[in-house]
């Protein structure tokens, strides 16, 4: 998917999907793995979306399960194409050699990163400086740990768009707001490194927590914060400069 237009955010969901190409015979797996959050970031792609139809801004949605190939990893990372998640065993993904995960890199993941550096050149090219949004969701607990954030913005080295969301969300709601929470920017920020920090675009991960993302009314609900937030940081020009940190 990708909306067209210039609206002045970039919005990309690289573990939008939990789909597997009928020829990968769902990768060993059951229906219950496939809908569990090893597959996709659940809930993820209706914000994505609905932000998108909101503001009229582009969105980019991977269209395979991250258990197929993950977008947000680096090409020669060992995880891209992973043999175990969260301590499942992917059948599928056992002793693949270089030739099939290449073939899996040109059918999905290089399309993604192409449609979403193709817009941000179309951007640039009109003078315009994006925001670039990747959304993403977490599971409401990790290893027996439950975690108490309802809502969380990553970043690496720039902070200007991951601090100027958490204030605003504060200032709004009482939720609680994780600054690098539930992961951390510094330590995997693919997607928005390529598209945004490289390019010095003002750039953030948001990270919510999937049981606040149970239906279509619930996401319908964090679109509508999240795309009058941004609209709000459309008129900071403390946000919308070319910066290399």
């Amino acid at each position: 998917m990708c909306a067209e237009g210039r609206g002045g955010v970039i919005i990309l969901c690289d573990h939008a999907s939990n789909a597997v190409p009928r020829g990968l015979n769902a990768l060993g797996l059951d229906d219950a793995a496939l809908q569990d959050h090893i597959a996709w970031d659940i809930g993820a792609a209706s914000v994505a979306a609905m932000i998108s139809e909101m503001m009229q801004v582009p969105a980019v949605l991977a269209p395979v399960s991250r258990l197929v190939i993950d977008c947000n990893r680096d090409a020669d990372d060992p995880t891209l194409v992973p043999a175990v998640s969260d301590g499942v065993v992917i059948p599928g993904n056992q002793g693949l050699d270089k030739a099939r995960i290449a073939a899996r890199k040109t059918a999905y993941y290089d399309p993604f990163h192409r449609t979403a550096g193709d817009l941000v050149a179309a951007h640039l090219a009109e003078g315009l400086v994006p925001m670039v949004i990747g959304m993403h969701s977490f599971t409401p607990a990790m290893n027996g740990t439950p975690r108490p954030w309802q809502i969380g913005f990553l970043w690496n080295r720039d902070p200007r768009l991951a601090q100027a969301l958490i204030g605003l969300v504060e200032r709004e709601t009482d939720l609680t707001v994780g600054n690098n929470q539930p992961y951390s920017g510094r330590d995997l920020y693919t997607s928005m490194q390529r598209h945004g920090a490289d390019h010095g675009l003002p750039q953030t991960t948001v990270e919510i927590r999937q049981d606040l993302l149970a239906d279509r009314r619930m996401c319908a609900e964090w679109a509508e914060l999240l795309a009058n937030l941004l609209d709000e940081c459309l008129s900071r020009p403390d946000i919308l400069s070319i910066r290399h940190y």
